[in-house]
């Protein structure tokens, strides 16, 4: 039913618990994983998990203009009808049997509300996860019909989109749960992997310039955040 695309660097902490999401929620999904030539397990792991993996190369830099050339045409040679497009840590909690009557309502996009989620006891296992406060940035229309749907024009980072085709926004709107606030340590050295890889594109035009947060600004948005979670999952 249902084709997974991932755009993946060094993520042997969150790609199995991506996968297993996934596949909880469309036990017979495709996984895809498009890897920036990882240095860690990710690639093992993708493929030790039945993933396909597409390796690509940016020369170590992290170049959004790539990544969005990549999410506006991998989806286009899908058997599937529905696809999701996606980073690693984005999770979309939505599942077979209800997409199946989105697809009954005539849906071909799926509407979604973005929550960074946080590690609020700091457990070592993601599924404990369960809290996390509101990012409308995050709301992103990572799911959608790709036989009604011709060009989806995501931009850099993929927030917006300017699709073409047969539109049509599901009224219900789903939880895309985006795993960023692991835990300090974590969220302070993949700012700074990210900081050290940023492109001269994306520093031209400014994408992901949220990776040069100081350390003690993470630290503290880390701490302040534990003061406004809801339960999400």
């Amino acid at each position: 039913m249902i084709t997974v695309y991932t755009i993946a660097y060094n993520e042997e902490i969150m790609l199995p618990f991506m996968i297993k999401w996934y596949r909880e929620r469309f036990p017979d999904c495709k996984i895809v994983v498009y890897d920036n030539e990882s240095t860690d397990a990710t690639v093992k792991i993708a493929l030790s998990n039945n993933c396909e993996v597409i390796s690509f190369n940016t020369k170590n830099k992290f170049e959004d203009a790539i990544h969005m050339n990549i999410k506006n045409q991998c989806w286009k040679e899908a058997k599937t009808n529905w696809v999701i497009v996606c980073d690693t840590d984005e999770l979309l909690d939505i599942n077979q049997e209800i997409l199946l009557l989105e697809e009954k309502q005539n849906t071909t996009i799926i509407s979604t509300q973005g929550w960074n989620m946080v590690n609020k006891n700091e457990s070592s296992n993601l599924e404990d996860i369960k809290f996390g406060f509101k990012h409308s940035p995050q709301s992103k229309y990572i799911l959608f019909n790709k036989s009604k749907i011709i060009k989806i024009n995501y931009n850099a980072g993929g927030h917006n989109i300017k699709p073409l085709g047969n539109i049509k926004y599901s009224t219900k709107i789903y939880s895309l749960c985006h795993f960023k606030y692991l835990s300090e340590d974590y969220m302070v050295n993949r700012y700074k992997l990210f900081q050290n890889r940023l492109s001269d594109t994306n520093k031209k035009f400014g994408w992901g310039i949220h990776y040069n947060t100081s350390e003690k600004d993470i630290r503290d948005s880390y701490k302040n955040s534990k003061s406004i979670l809801i339960q999400i999952l």
